[in-house]
This record gives structure tokens, sequence and C-alpha cells, in this order.
């Protein structure tokens, strides 16, 4: 009977901590490095949501949507782009974005949306797309501070909202971001 009774009592116990401990629904972000980063990938497929290595990134350039890359003599800092966005002597070797042949283009336009405005945006709001402005698009997210939300539209028309959590500077430094599309 103390048997059943102590076993009836654990089983209660692991219950309510399951219960009391449920776990909150995580929001997802990416961290991208520069170029000179050889730790963190610095290339994003969007419909994928997955990052890419540029020799990885090289190999599927069709999925590729932005990149990370830092240039302190251009003002560009820590800036997001895409493979479409020009880009030359940032990075180096056989891989680098400028020598691929499928090279999409992301447009960026950096809103006046608050952290706490794009937190409450859900996956699919019209908000979303509303708050890119293609005439005032431009092909590069040039120095990506904490709390700044930008919009974007990549090539295959899929329309998003971004908000820089993190930034490290330098040529291995990273941009982390949480992301919501439509």
């Amino acid at each position: 009977m103390k048997t059943r009774f102590a076993l009836l009592m654990i089983l209660a116990l692991v219950a309510v901590m399951f219960s009391g401990c449920e776990k909150e629904k995580e929001d997802p972000s990416v961290t991208l490095g520069a170029q000179a980063n050889a730790t963190v990938p610095g290339f994003y497929s969007v419909s994928l949501d997955k990052t890419y290595t540029m020799s990885q990134a090289a190999a599927s350039p069709g999925v590729i949507d932005i990149l990370c890359f830092y240039e302190a003599e251009g003002g560009n800092n820590i800036s997001l782009a895409s493979p479409g966005s020009g880009i030359k002597e940032i990075f180096t070797g056989d891989d680098r974005p400028d020598t691929w042949s499928i090279k999409n283009t992301t447009f960026f336009f950096q809103t006046a949306l608050t952290a706490s405005q794009f937190e409450a945006v859900q996956d699919g709001d019209a908000l979303i797309e509303t708050s890119f402005d293609a005439d005032n698009g431009r092909k590069k997210a040039k120095d990506v501070q904490v709390g700044q939300v930008w919009a974007f539209k990549t090539q295959d028309g899929t329309y998003g909202l971004l908000l820089a959590t993190a930034v490290t500077q330098g040529t291995d430094g990273t941009v982390t971001f949480k992301l919501r599309t439509k």
C-alpha cells in the first residue's frame, strides 16, 4: 500500500512539474557571420530558413537571398545584402558571390517600426508587405544596428521584416536577427 501511495505521489509531482514548466514558444533568430568569420555561416535562404557557408552557398546559389558582410571604409560596417547587390572585393576565393551564375537580388528598406511593434507582428500579417517601400528599397541594409527593423523583398517576391537583435562589428563579426515573412 505504501509503495502504491508513493508511486501515485511521484506521478502527481511529475505531472505538476511538466504542466508548470510548459515551454514558451521560442522566437527563432538567425545569426550570420561576415566574410572572415570562420565559425558562423554568412549566407541565408529565406524560403528554406537555412544558413550556408560560402562554399555551400556557391553550390546552391539559386536559394541564397541574404548575406552578411563588413566594410568600414564605405560606412557599411556590418551590413546585409544579396548576391545580386554587386558586392566586389569583399569576399575572396573561387566561391565568392560575384562569380556565381545565379545572383538573386533582395531589396531592403529601413522602417520606422520599433522592436515592440515588430514583436506584435506574426508571419503572414499584411504589415510585412506594406512596410516595404519599393521606391526607396536598396540592395544593401547598411550599418545594421540593434533595434532596427528592416523590411525586405526577395527576388522570388517574398516580403519580410527583420529585427536586428545583436551586432558585432568587424570582418569576423556577426549580425543576429528575428524574422517575419509573408
